[in-house]
């Protein structure tokens, strides 16, 4: 899945569940409930088969990443409880991250310590190919959309004109 969708789903639970203690682990093991819903990522569009990241492939990355974080900053800007929110968008996307980041990712996919939660992180995962693309956009759609009814700020009466309904 691709991060923008786990990070706004990260951030969506820091919002209900409120607690860091509570919030970030869930929004830890969201990421692997999400990666079980059938999905396409950046590899599957721009990967090669056999080998690493090609360079479109990492460009897409990076680029979905910052997406996400501008969208996680943008919706927890001034809200009361917005290290929650983006430590759950952080959290959201963690185990992603590591993985591909240069300097820890051949670390992290090697050390015992470590290996086995890359081997179950990608043991389940529902990538889908390019030629299935609407499923596969679609339910990250629905996981952004989710999320940002979550996130978005609502207001629960219209506010009134100064004046209007005085009595």
């Amino acid at each position: 899945m691709m991060a923008t969708p786990h990070m706004l789903a990260g951030a969506a639970i820091g919002r209900r569940l409120r607690w860091p203690w509570l919030a970030w682990p869930a929004a830890f093991g969201a990421h692997f409930l999400l990666d079980l819903t059938p999905h396409l990522d950046e590899h599957a569009l721009l990967g090669a088969a056999s080998r690493g990241p090609t360079a479109a492939e990492a460009a897409a990355g990076i680029l979905n990443l910052v997406l996400g974080c501008v969208l996680v900053g943008w919706l927890a800007r001034g809200q009361p409880d917005r290290r929650v929110v983006i430590g759950g968008g952080i959290f959201g996307i963690l185990i992603d991250v590591v993985e591909w980041v240069p300097f820890l990712g051949p670390w992290f996919l090697t050390w015992p310590g470590t290996a086995w939660l890359s081997e179950f992180h990608h043991a389940f995962q529902h990538n889908l190919s390019p030629s299935q693309w609407p499923l596969g956009v679609g339910t990250q759609a629905a996981i952004v959309v989710l999320s940002l009814v979550v996130l978005l700020p609502r207001r629960l009466a219209p506010s009134n004109a100064v004046g209007e309904g005085d009595c």
